[in-house]
């Protein structure tokens, strides 16, 4: 009710954040949306922030419910992620404040804020080369 009288919206459900990749430019209709992986990496009160996999890319989608915006911001192309077999990614963990982490992916020029306790038994970029060694090596063909 609080949301409804703020104008928020509620967040969107695992399910939508992955449908939204299919607005994303280079989108591609044989991405097989129903095998494909959404990760929360970033919440707050008003916004969270997710890394979508499917065999052909890794998607940063934004679900803000303030501005009932829910936007792939970025993808990363798999033969960009994949060298010569294995995943090559460049992650870097540092921290930005007692709640958050950084996360820079050193051949993107870029970098994406995390909530540490969402990664408490596994680290962020552990559990990110776990999910991009499932979707980019071990299901190349796409089955």
């Amino acid at each position: 009710m609080l949301n409804f009288l703020l104008g928020r919206s509620n967040f969107n459900k695992k399910e939508r954040i992955i449908e939204s990749i299919q607005s994303f430019d280079r989108f591609s209709d044989d991405e097989q949306l129903e095998k494909a992986d959404a990760l929360k990496i970033f919440k707050s009160e008003t916004q969270q922030c997710w890394l979508v996999f499917t065999h052909l890319r890794m998607y940063f989608v934004i679900d803000d419910s303030e501005k009932s915006i829910l936007k792939p911001m970025w993808a990363r192309d798999r033969v960009n992620i994949v060298v010569q077999g294995r995943i090559d990614m460049h992650l870097k963990e540092q921290s930005y404040s007692e709640a958050t982490g950084q996360l820079l992916f050193g051949n993107m020029n870029n970098s994406v804020l995390y909530t540490k306790s969402l990664f408490q038994s596994i680290g962020i970029a552990g559990t990110i080369l776990t999910l991009a060694n499932k979707h980019f090596l071990h299901n190349e063909s796409g089955d």
